[in-house]
């Protein structure tokens, strides 16, 4: 039994119809996989809800044969009977779910309506306005407020202006500058100001006011410069931040930027864009990532694994990424589907994102981004250090997560510092950021391993690797191992890691990773990570490491690390010198001094 792939070209809206039908599951007894925070109950609405973003787009065309769909018929049928649950503050993931309903409102006003009876209409407008009356988190859930109102106000429906006042009022309090907006209390910049924040916006900008249009459109064209440095030359996205089980939602926003037509004020081609949008859908039609008997798209990211799961996460949760599918609103002779696709504009080599705190190295095999300012808020997300708090994220290597903190080899400890308290193998790495500082050349974070142990992490990209750089401050005696990028396929048994007294790089048929000790003189040495720990590869990996015993007082660590798909790659002629105030780094090709933080 294998995981389906399949290996159409994608170029016609067809063969983007055909993938997105292979991925439908055939039945509902798949939910019966795995379970969710949330009840059974919306479980099944939400696996026939979040199929919507792709069905109706697809049938946009002749809405009326939407009818012969079993998706849209079971809830035609719960409409019918009038027995859909109730939207609560306690049920409110409904509120979620609805937000399909209130685009197709808006977008599609009568002829949607008009697939229900009236007596079924009057029901699920009724419905849909208990969405006015529960309370909602703080965050990019304000849009479902604003597509059920605005959808229903669009199409001339019973709605709550104050609602809709309400919800973009607090939207407006989310929002920073430069295109980005910040989700909720915990003040994440992660694939939410894509595509939850942006996606609805664009949606929403083609029904809405027009001074509410030009905002959103606005907004969506300045943080369209800074996402397409999200993206790689092969399609891959960063993999960074939490539900990434949705996989190519990623490309949801360039979708939305077609569809809405905003597209047009971004500087950016047709061709362009649609680059970026179907080299990233090549890329998961790649992938094993549906099951084989009920179809469904499985919990994980490069194949099934549970263990990247959210608590929110259903079985029929994975299917957000269909809103990437709303591009089948696109009939087949749109220019989109006539253009030839271009490759990604030409990039800056390096670029600091500000609101997102990251330094993004744009290189020929991947990209790479070096993290100083998030953090996870949340300490009830499932592995949020390994989803937020690494020092790289790169679309090449993925990331590791932790399978046991008892053990350093179960540790994620790939693009992380990680400390133990000396004989007890307890392994806790970076995890909330107490203080950032970010310059165009590097990026500085302050953080601490059980509030006693004071580390200040400098984080400088240097040609195609980067350069870390840590002061450490412990009251007790500790043992330190730091990580690179996490080698897939590589196994003790068959691979033997290159070491010297400072370095260990490992090889396999995935390309190399490196790490190089200065400063300080550290032990080189791997660990072996086991099957399932990375999100790309299920196969076992390897990571090179650094490490060291750190007495009670002050400690510099520094070190140089690199990875990709080549074997032979030069390492720089690189030298690192500490003074009192600063670090100077110098290669052949160039030299910077960075002052030492104090915070």
């Amino acid at each position: 039994m294998t995981f389906s792939k399949m290996n159409l070209e994608l170029k016609t809206r067809e063969e983007l119809l055909s993938w997105m039908c292979a991925l439908i599951p055939k039945d509902q007894a798949y939910l019966e996989q795995s379970g969710a925070s949330y009840t059974k109950e919306i479980r099944e609405i939400e696996s026939v809800l979040r199929s919507f973003w792709a069905l109706i787009p697809a049938y946009s065309g002749a809405l009326t044969d939407l009818k012969r769909e079993p998706l849209f018929q079971a809830f035609k049928q719960l409409v019918a009977s009038e027995k859909l649950p109730k939207i609560t503050t306690e049920n409110r993931q409904l509120a979620v779910e609805v937000g399909v309903l209130g685009y197709s409102l808006g977008k599609y006003g009568s002829a949607f309506l008009e697939l229900f009876s009236k007596q079924e209409q009057t029901y699920l407008l009724t419905w849909l306005n208990q969405i006015n009356q529960i309370q909602f988190p703080m965050g990019n859930w304000y849009f479902f407020l604003v597509l059920v109102n605005g959808g229903l106000k669009k199409a001339g429906c019973p709605y709550s202006e104050e609602r809709l006042s309400f919800a973009l009022a607090e939207i407006e309090k989310l929002y920073l500058e430069d295109g980005w907006y910040t989700d909720g209390l915990n003040f994440q910049r992660d694939y939410y100001v894509s595509f939850a924040f942006h996606f609805y916006g664009l949606l929403y900008s083609q029904f809405c006011d027009e001074s509410l249009q030009i905002r959103f459109v606005e907004r969506a064209v300045l943080f369209a410069k800074d996402f397409v440095y999200w993206f790689d030359a092969t399609g891959r996205s960063l993999p960074y931040g939490r539900s990434l089980t949705y996989r190519f939602a990623h490309v949801s926003f360039w979708c939305a930027l077609i569809v809405s037509d905003a597209w047009q004020q971004t500087g950016f081609s047709l061709g362009t864009i649609k680059g970026i949008i179907l080299r990233h859908l090549r890329f998961w039609q790649k992938q094993p990532i549906n099951m084989p008997k009920e179809q469904n798209l499985s919990i994980g990211y490069g194949y099934q694994n549970l263990l990247l799961s959210e608590d929110y996460n259903a079985p029929g949760s994975p299917m957000w990424a269909f809103k990437s599918f709303v591009l089948l609103e696109l009939d087949e002779n749109h220019d989109f589907w006539q253009v030839v696709e271009e490759l990604l504009p030409k990039k800056e080599a390096l670029v600091l994102q500000r609101h997102s705190g990251f330094h993004i190295q744009s290189l020929p095999e991947q990209t790479v981004a070096l993290s100083s300012l998030q953090f996870c808020g949340n300490p009830r997300l499932y592995h949020h250090q390994e989803k937020y708090s690494k020092f790289a994220y790169s679309t090449y290597f993925g990331f590791n997560l932790t399978r046991n903190p008892e053990n350093v080899n179960d540790f994620a400890l790939d693009s992380a510092l990680v400390f133990s308290l000396h004989g007890f193998d307890q392994w806790r790495s970076r995890e909330a950021i107490t203080g950032t500082s970010l310059y165009e050349t590097h990026g500085v974070s302050h953080w601490s391993v059980w509030n006693q142990v004071e580390v200040v992490s400098y984080l400088i990209p240097w040609e195609e690797g980067h350069i870390r750089i840590h002061e450490i401050t412990t009251p007790f005696t500790v043992e330190s191992a730091e990580g690179g990028f996490p080698l897939w396929e590589w196994n003790p048994k068959y691979q033997q890691p290159k070491l010297t007294d400072t370095s260990c790089m490992l090889t396999s048929n995935w390309g190399y990773s490196s790490i190089e000790a200065y400063l300080t003189p550290r032990k080189a040495a791997v660990s072996a990570q086991g099957p399932n720990s990375n999100i790309y590869s299920c196969e076992k990996n390897g990571i090179p490491l650094l490490t060291a015993t750190l007495s009670p007082g002050t400690h510099t660590l520094a070190a140089y690390v690199v990875g990709g798909i080549r074997n032979q790659l030069q390492h720089p002629n690189l030298q690192i010198h500490e003074t009192k105030d600063t670090f100077v780094i110098f290669s052949d090709q160039k030299k910077i001094e960075i002052k030492k933080e104090r915070f």
